[in-house]
């Protein structure tokens, strides 16, 4: 019983490990329909947090010479 499953395991894995893009787009697709959230809003709101840092880190650095 377990080793069916475990056998349809590997060939998924098998599956993901020859095509990643393939596999991110399809899990990416599956998230977006279940949360509304997907890697690119992820992507904009690390990039945004790392900006918003970056500049309060300049401007504290640039008050002190």
């Amino acid at each position: 019983m377990t080793a069916g499953r475990d056998k349809k395991r590997l060939l998924r894995l098998r599956f993901a490990i020859r095509h990643p893009l393939r596999t991110l787009r399809r899990n990416q697709s599956k998230a977006i329909e279940r949360t509304g959230f997907g890697l690119g809003q992820f992507a904009g709101i690390v990039t945004f947090v790392v900006v918003v840092l970056g500049w309060l880190t300049f401007q504290y650095v640039s008050h002190y010479p």
